[in-house]
């Protein structure tokens, strides 16, 4: 009895124990700074690659990773080539009996080998402190980029086929987040407390072959399209959604990727994104886009139609009000296009740009009072990156970007259908809200310059300076709470 007890508990420190599986499909949270170090090889390289797109699947990291020319990096991106090559290809599994000496427990293990089945828990602990010399002094390192306080991801895996991982968490809400005396992440009473959790949690299958390959997963938030310092103006990791599945289709020259994502309880957006490498040093994209406040519809799902010619916006008079069809002729339905490109035009120098429309007015088109309800919706975003390989085996990146979004870039006639989330925070009746693109939202122009110094260690260090002007359309100002429709002034 003893003997099957202890056989027991070794078992649940197995599972449980500090252990990673790099398996194929298992997903990579947008942000993380492998990220960074492909591009840092990339760049170096002289290449661009379907990095834009995160989060993504380990095997498609690794199929791109294949192109990176070892011999023409410098001694520091050589250093991080390994780093990486050894982060992709790690494989720290208890369950190879190699630290268990005890026989019964090697002949389960085994058992459990043999079905090439994962079981994988962690416990990370981030404590962090805060302070800023002024209460009229906005919290530029806010909720979105803070690390929560504990954090118990959870990974199952089944072959090399398919991933389930969820990171449960204890961490501080949005609202006690924003606070002036908050000082730290670590929860302090039961109002501080986060509800919604986990944040990122998913379920990924795929598999890669010589030529191409396949993902698709699901999970809650956390997508990014484009790499950028300020945030992607086209889709930012920042917006919440309750939802999303994501199929990726990818081969060396072109990606295909679909979203279908859950933004509120009838309101569903729908992306389409084709990606293609001209040239090795060349990447453009585009990304159409349909929002729908709505029932879920099929129609949406087909590859490679173009979902404006549907006219969605004069479809939906049965949920509008008399004066919505009479001022605005539409409803319900916001489109959207998003355009990007990286270049590398030689080696550790990047230069990429983003465009994103909500609404234009065609050249020459109507100007009723319907057609001008809602204003042109654009932005753009421009950056270069260049880094630098030091003697000592570290990397000092540096970056300018400035970002540009039009006064209803974003804005249709309400919240329930602009590229827009709102939601209640549970502990304290709060309210949270994020744009579908830049954090900064509409109507802004910011500019931000960065130095990174980098080792290959795990550890550095960033200055960063950020220019931003902000008009007066926040969300809070435009949305009128009690109609839920833009103020009238």
């Amino acid at each position: 009895m003893k003997k099957k007890l202890l056989c027991c508990i070794v078992l649940c420190f197995v599972f449980l124990g500090v252990a990673h599986s790099q398996d194929n499909t298992k997903i990579i949270q947008s942000g993380n700074r492998i990220y960074d170090d492909l591009y840092i090889l990339f760049n170096e390289a002289g290449i661009t690659h379907f990095v834009d797109i995160q989060p993504m699947s380990v095997g498609e990291i690794k199929f791109y990773f294949e192109d990176i020319d070892y011999e023409v990096l410098s001694d520091s991106g050589k250093q991080l080539y390994k780093k990486v090559s050894d982060f992709l290809q790690k494989e720290q599994n208890l369950l190879n009996g190699e630290y268990i000496k005890n026989e019964k427990v090697e002949q389960v293990l085994d058992k459990v080998k043999d079905q090439k089945l994962r079981l994988f828990g962690n416990i990370q602990v981030t404590p962090e402190l805060y302070y800023k010399t002024a209460d009229n002094v906005p919290w530029s390192f806010d909720y979105n980029y803070k690390d929560f306080a504990l954090t118990f991801p959870i990974i199952m895996g089944f072959s090399d086929y398919i991933t389930i991982e969820s990171d449960f968490f204890i961490g501080k809400n949005y609202t006690q987040t924003k606070l002036n005396s908050n000082f730290t992440n670590v929860p302090l009473s039961g109002d501080d407390v986060e509800f919604l959790f986990p944040r990122f949690a998913y379920g990924s299958v795929g598999k890669t072959f010589d030529n191409w390959g396949f993902n698709f997963h699901m999970g809650k938030e956390g997508v990014t399209l484009g790499k950028t310092e300020l945030g992607s103006i086209i889709y930012n990791k920042t917006f919440e959604t309750d939802f999303y599945s994501e199929l990726n289709l990818y081969t060396k020259r072109y990606k295909y990727t679909m979203f279908v994502n859950q933004i509120d309880t009838e309101t569903f957006l729908y992306l389409h994104q084709l990606d293609f490498r001209p040239f090795k040093n060349l990447r453009f994209s585009a990304v159409e886009g349909s929002l729908l406040n709505s029932p879920f519809e099929l129609r949406y799902l087909n590859p490679l139609m173009i979902m404006h010619s549907f006219g969605s916006w004069e479809q939906h008079d049965y949920q509008m009000t008399d004066n919505e069809i009479y001022y605005y002729g539409e409803g319900n339905f916001c489109a959207y296009l998003g355009l990007s490109f990286d270049y590398v035009p030689f080696s550790s120098f990047r230069i990429y740009g983003m465009f994103a429309q909500t609404e234009i007015l065609d050249l020459g088109g109507s100007r009723s009072q319907q057609a001008l309800s809602t204003p042109d919706g654009l932005g753009g975003q421009l950056g270069f990156e260049y880094n630098f390989a030091l003697s000592n085996g570290a990397f000092l990146r540096t970056n300018i970007e400035s970002s540009y979004t039009s006064p209803y870039l974003y804005v249709k006639q309400s919240p329930d259908w602009s590229m827009y989330k709102i939601r209640e925070e549970m502990q304290t009746s709060g309210k949270v809200s994020s744009w579908i693109g830049s954090p900064f939202g509409p109507d802004c122009f910011a500019t931000k310059l960065t130095v990174n110094y980098k080792p290959n260690e795990r550890w550095n260090l960033t200055f960063g300076y950020l220019f931003k002007l902000h008009g007066e359309n926040t969300a809070e100002r435009m949305f009128d709470p009690k109609t839920q429709t833009i103020k009238v002034r």
